[in-house]
């Protein structure tokens, strides 16, 4: 009788362990997104959109690979089913979302990049998703074929492997800070600086040295593993929110700074001096020695850029940030 309620109270205490790390991890990914999506209705920069959809399929992942397998594995084991099998399903079923991980892997390296004001080349982004799509197909085929064995453990397999790709692909975010571009002002604007992004890489070794072991101490681990992953997602968000400089919107900044802050191609950028001036769209295509259509897609993509719905709008941006227009 004694031994039975030593049992019970323990599954009681698992349970609440697992159900506070639920309600906080959920908690991170509302505040993540949340986050992320004011700092881009708030400033309009493309970055900041860069980073939304980061954070949104980040979250994703993490929900579906974390929770959304735990509530399977729930199910699986009524089942009955034979240990191996169990064992691929256990591997099987978080790299179904993969995809997920992939994408936000693309959007942090992006976002880098982007505010270091580097652009992603055509060869980079066509030889990326190839090149993660095909390992994760090979890895997949070598377990099917039991070419490489699942250990015992397959979670602590999965998230080991996982963990793994996590770093190699932050050793890439981490290049465009230590080499930015003297052209770089969107860093400074945005607050997430060098030294804050060699602190998010710190928190990131931590925390996957963390997750390489996460159930090393049963579920108090777990739980306390899956808050710090949740929690360390937010970090670059976070700071972006809290920057003092972000806030106050500095206007001491020239056109060629207003251009890379807003990702402004050299013609948009001609066209946007020319609506400063006060040249209709007509006297521009006349001007510049292009279409009236094509004008006004430019103007289109301008305004996108900026956030802006009229060139009035547009000339009160620009001179809010540069304080002129020449």
């Amino acid at each position: 009788m004694h031994i039975t309620t030593l049992v019970t109270t323990d599954m009681w205490i698992e349970s609440i362990s697992y159900i506070i790390a639920f309600v906080v991890s959920a908690g991170m990914t509302v505040v993540g997104i949340m986050i992320a999506y004011q700092n881009y209705q708030r400033y309009k920069m493309p970055v900041l959109s860069t980073l939304l959809y980061q954070q949104i399929f980040l979250f994703s992942f993490y929900i579906y690979g974390i929770w959304g397998n735990t509530a399977l594995r729930l199910i699986i084991s009524d089942l009955n089913l034979n240990p191996d099998l169990s064992a691929k399903l256990a591997v099987f079923i978080p790299i179904i979302g993969i995809p997920f991980l992939v994408v936000s892997w693309f959007m942090l390296l992006k976002f880098a990049f982007n505010l270091n004001a580097y652009k992603f080349t055509k060869v980079f982004i066509w030889g990326y998703f190839p090149t993660l799509v095909l390992l994760i197909f090979v890895l997949a085929l070598l377990i099917h074929k039991q070419i490489l064995h699942i250990p015992a453990d397959p979670d602590l397999f999965v998230v080991r492997i996982i963990v793994a790709l996590n770093l190699v692909i932050h050793l890439f975010f981490i290049y465009p800070f230590v080499y930015p571009k003297q052209s770089a002002t969107l860093d400074k604007e945005t607050g997430f600086t060098r030294k804050w992004a060699a602190l998010y890489l710190f928190i990131v070794v931590a925390q996957s040295a963390i997750m390489s072991v996460f159930n090393i101490y049963g579920f108090v681990s777990t739980s306390l593993a899956i808050i710090l992953l949740f929690g360390s997602s937010v970090f670059i968000p976070v700071k972006i929110l809290l920057n003092s400089q972000l806030q106050e919107s500095s206007k001491n900044i020239n056109f060629d700074a207003f251009c890379t802050l807003y990702e402004i191609s050299k013609r948009e950028a001609e066209i946007i001096l020319e609506i400063c001036s006060g040249k209709s769209n007509k006297a521009i295509a006349e001007k510049l020695f292009i279409t009236l259509q094509t004008v006004k897609d430019h103007n289109h993509r301008i305004f996108t850029k900026t956030g802006v719905k009229s060139r009035v709008q547009l000339s009160n941006l620009v001179n809010e940030k540069t304080g002129n227009t020449n």
